[in-house]
């Protein structure tokens, strides 16, 4: 996929994800709507077939024998064709959790008694559990042994999944956790609205730096995409030596961004905290995007170094 048609498809992404947090109203927390997706309406739509009638009830016990079978078809296909590996044994747990939880989502009152409040969300966050361990160890035996060019196209998808990622957390998860803290801000003080104003500004401020934080790891992505294609033309060039500098100026600008914005928000919350009716404060030391940061400067020194050497090599021919 080129890189025109890539950010095309992201910023549809961010579009839609930006349409459904505004009009989607999740049942509960944020986190417990999106892994009860897509089990919950699943359930409650084969609910409302199934008592339309004998023939209705049939369709519903059809579709729902298909698609918790899905995963175990995908199986039963690489076994046919003998490409089966340990992982996919994966698959058939899939199957056997999605027969459970699309059953709850019909039948919500034979529901264990212990997680009936978190069903639904419990069971799929179990399923896409699975799913992502699937994924990680397909694309590992994938992996191992590649040859240079297989490596950057794994690295090139890899980067354009994250930064799909991204662009959700910023037009998605973010504004949808706003939307949710208000919400539940609201029911929390019914009558008290005229005395929110210092704690709505202080929601608006968090969602806002979610979202920056968000669409500047997006940034940080597309740099590395400019230099995975850079690479891939002239590893040693000056152009790659350009985007690797790049790159490691929008890693500093993230890390900055993000170790700022947290001080700012606990700053603001202990000035104003007479007149907050929320407040959350965590310290986090951003560990992992410090070694990001470090890792962007060695590369751009190491691709500095090979270009000086291939330079000193040139003279010599």
């Amino acid at each position: 996929m080129g890189r025109r048609r890539a950010l095309i498809w992201l910023g549809a992404e961010g579009a839609v994800c930006l349409a459904l947090a505004l009009t989607w109203q999740p049942d509960g927390t944020v986190m417990a709507g999106l892994l009860r997706f897509p089990f919950a309406p699943l359930g409650r739509a084969l609910r409302g077939l199934s008592l339309s009638g004998p023939a209705g009830n049939g369709l519903a016990l059809a579709l729902y024998a298909l698609v918790c079978l899905l995963p175990m078809g995908y199986l039963t296909a690489r076994l046919i064709r003998r490409r089966a590996r340990a992982e996919d044994g994966l698959l058939a747990a899939m199957s056997g959790v999605a027969f459970a939880v699309v059953y709850w989502g019909v039948n919500p009152s034979l529901m264990p008694t212990a997680i009936a409040p978190m069903g639904t969300a419990l069971g799929g966050g179990v399923f896409w559990s699975l799913a992502a361990a699937y994924l990680v160890l397909r694309a590992l035996r994938g992996c191992m042994g590649a040859d240079e060019a297989h490596l950057c196209r794994c690295a090139r998808l890899m980067l354009w999944a994250l930064a799909a990622v991204s662009v959700f957390g910023a037009c998605g998860a973010s504004p949808l956790g706003l939307i949710n803290g208000i919400r539940q801000l609201r029911a929390a003080n019914p009558g008290f609205t005229s005395t929110l104003g210092a704690t709505y500004l202080l929601l608006g401020c968090r969602g806002a730096v979610s979202a920056g934080a968000y669409l500047l790891d997006t940034a940080v992505v597309l740099g590395a995409l400019d230099l995975l294609t850079v690479w891939e033309r002239a590893p040693y060039s000056g152009e790659a030596v350009d985007a690797a500098g790049k790159l490691s100026r929008r890693c500093a600008q993230a890390l900055v961004f993000s170790a700022l914005s947290g001080a700012a928000l606990a700053l603001a919350q202990f000035l104003l905290a007479g007149r907050l009716n929320d407040v959350s404060v965590s310290v986090t030391v951003p560990l992992l995007p410090m070694g990001l940061v470090l890792a962007a400067l060695l590369l751009a020194q190491y691709i500095r170094a090979g270009k000086r050497l291939k330079d000193d090599n040139d003279l010599f021919i």
